[in-house]
């Protein structure tokens, strides 16, 4: 793999990748850069300075200044979606519409640096935005590809904008933008063409940006969950993106107490609701009309409430495996519990769930699948049909098969130059479980991340307690290896023929960060917080390294690869391109593009990629 020499930006979220793969938008400062990703040249470059001290003067008075202090009116039913009447204020400078939330001009110090966030670019890669956080007024920039002017500037006053790097986001059709609004208001759609000349507004979102919507496949159409006033139920809104109108509008279902998060599958067929981790562990599974499909909740387990239990919890054993399933039932249903007493043993029937719920959900490509990780430790695939798991995969087991294990100090021993392949280790060697201490909030268990590959037939999974191990389970037919899966009863295998096996256990040295699937071909990026990148293949690139004994048993490989710099340069995110054959590598305060050699993936290995070090010092724009 070759790289490029880094480039500085403001911190790690603040570069990002045009959807055609052609260009690199990054934030520095108060200055928006757009280089190519072919030759990093800077294609485009604009300042974003907001002046608030200069009145606005407007060729048309407005009749009603929009200000975060007007009411107004909660929906009752498919009004939640509803048009705003303020009108749009314009600045004299032709051109460049300026949607102003407030009429009150604050006192900014113009020595601070303004600091750009939610940079990003529209789905049609022609336009650019980004946000400029200010105590009393926000301020979002849109930039047009096609020249340096200014397209537009949407000024945020009282209602404020929610904090996090999605915040602000682009609609589907390019045309829009999204902005979240503070202390969960509203959702306001901020106009760019003259066909819709007014904002509108999606009121009373339950979630901010990150969790509580999703846009279908096909992104035609935006479903919300939100709370009406007046009512205690959750209800689930789904918008047409169109022209953002509510086509549905429907409670869900009673069995879920508190909805925590939402995911359509890619066939636009299904959405699945998650309870609150808190609550329930349940999935309830819904057509986008509200028609009810299916549920599942782990079955009811009998545990023994002995004073060994009441001091390792629920969530797990001191040795980091997964100690029970449970639910919490509806009312007609009960959780038995044996209680011990100095007396006699009694069993009582009580209300309440063993454990925390749902942690990361993720559908399968096609649909026809879908992965619950829990807080438990194990991953249950659900089908399409009876909405069962086929099977339940324990990450917290270990393997019966070798692991790949990454070399002590290489990345010192090669002062970062080089690609080193890891070496197969039996699975004795395999780190064991950090101890939870649950006597704190979000303890280091559960499946944190899941990623299916591009063709479904491969899945990555990390547990948050083996931090330094990632497993990839194979859903093909060849026989890759065993793990300790247990298949559901009410599925039979002639009638799925989806049977996960083991595909590789990798441990690290340090912990694993993100990893993210080529959306080409089966090859697998890892960050970890080392300064090197790792990719996994699914089968030897060498075929000459099938005559070495030691690597018998394994058909796949993994690299570690250094990226040489003069500075320190830690990797936090690692994003491929759209064609796959870069990835844009980003660290706190500077990036680079590592573009992959077609040899690594034909097989001709060899001498290692090399990059002289006096490259990697980072130039100023």
């Amino acid at each position: 793999m070759d790289f490029t020499p880094l480039y500085p930006h403001s911190s790690s979220s603040s570069s990002t990748v045009s959807p055609d793969g052609k260009y690199i938008l990054t934030s520095v400062g108060d200055r928006l850069v757009v280089r190519s990703t072919t030759s990093m040249e800077v294609i485009r470059s604009w300042r974003c300075q907001h002046s608030s001290s200069e009145p606005a003067r407007n060729e048309h008075p407005p009749k009603k200044p929009i200000t975060s202090s007007q009411p107004f009116k909660p929906p009752t039913s498919q009004s939640s979606i509803r048009s705003s009447s303020n009108p749009i204020t314009t600045k004299s400078r032709a051109g460049i519409p300026s949607f102003r939330a407030s009429t009150i001009n604050p006192i900014t110090d113009e020595r601070k640096t303004t600091r750009l966030t939610c940079v990003s670019f529209s789905p049609n890669s022609e336009h650019v935005l980004a946000l400029s956080r200010h105590p009393e007024t926000s301020v979002i920039y849109v930039h047009s590809m096609k020249s340096n002017e200014l397209t537009a500037c949407i000024e945020v006053g009282a209602e404020g904008v929610a904090s996090g790097e999605r915040a602000v986001k682009w609609g589907p059709s390019s045309d829009c933008i999204m902005v979240w609004s503070d202390w969960g208001l509203r959702i306001t759609i901020w106009p760019l063409t003259s066909a819709q000349p007014q904002p509108l507004q999606l009121h009373h979102p339950k979630h901010g940006p990150l969790l509580g919507s999703t846009f279908s496949n096909t992104s035609r159409y935006f479903a919300l969950i939100c709370r009406q006033p007046g009512k205690t139920r959750d209800h689930l809104a789904i918008c047409d993106t169109l022209a953002w109108t509510c086509v549905s509008l429907f409670d869900v279902p009673t069995d879920l107490i508190d909805v925590n998060q939402i995911s359509w599958s890619p066939c636009d067929r299904y959405l699945a609701l998650i309870e609150s981790a808190l609550f329930n562990y349940r999935v309830e599974i819904v057509t986008p009309t509200g028609v009810r499909l299916g549920a599942y909740s782990p079955p009811m387990s009998f545990v023994d409430l002995n004073d060994s239990m009441a001091q390792s919890t629920s969530h797990g054993r001191s040795d980091g495996h997964a100690f029970s399933r449970g639910t919490q039932l509806t009312s007609k249903e009960r959780i038995r519990r044996k209680e011990k007493t100095d007396a006699s043993d009694e069993t009582s029937v009580v209300d309440g769930y063993l454990g925390l719920g749902i942690r990361h959900v993720k559908w399968r490509p096609g649909g026809e699948y879908l992965a619950i990780g829990g807080w438990d430790g194990k991953v249950r695939i659900l089908n399409d049909i009876t909405w069962t798991p086929i099977c339940e995969i324990d990450l917290n087991s270990k393997p019966t098969r070798q692991i790949l294990i990454e070399p002590m100090g290489w990345i010192e021993r090669t002062r970062a130059h080089g690609i080193i392949p890891f070496d197969p280790v039996p699975s004795s060697t395999l780190a064991n479980s950090l101890t939870p201490d649950f006597s704190k909030p979000n303890p280091s268990i559960g499946v944190r991340e899941m990623q299916w590959s591009s063709d479904g037939e491969l899945l990555a999974c990390r547990n948050d307690a083996m931090p330094l191990n990632l497993f990839i389970f194979s859903f093909r037919s060849a026989n890759l290896g065993s793990v300790p899966i247990s298949s559901a009863s009410s599925v039979t295998g002639a009638s799925v023929p989806l049977k996960p096996r083991v595909a590789s256990v990798i441990q690290f040295e340090l912990p694993v960060k993100c990893f993210e699937w080529n959306p080409t071909r089966n090859v697998l990026v890892i960050v970890t917080a080392s300064s090197a990148l790792y990719l996994w293949y699914p089968t030897r690139p060498d075929p000459a390294m099938t005559s070495m004994t030691q690597l018998s048993q394994l058909s796949e490989w993994i690299d570690g690869i250094g990226i040489p710099a003069k500075v320190p340069f830690a990797p936090v995110q690692a994003t491929w391109i759209k064609d796959g054959a870069a990835l844009l590598v980003t660290d706190r305060t500077a990036f680079c593009l590592g573009f992959i050699v077609p040899e690594e993936l034909l097989g001709d290995r060899d001498e290692p990629s090399m990059i002289q070090e006096d490259q990697f010092s980072i130039p100023e724009l």
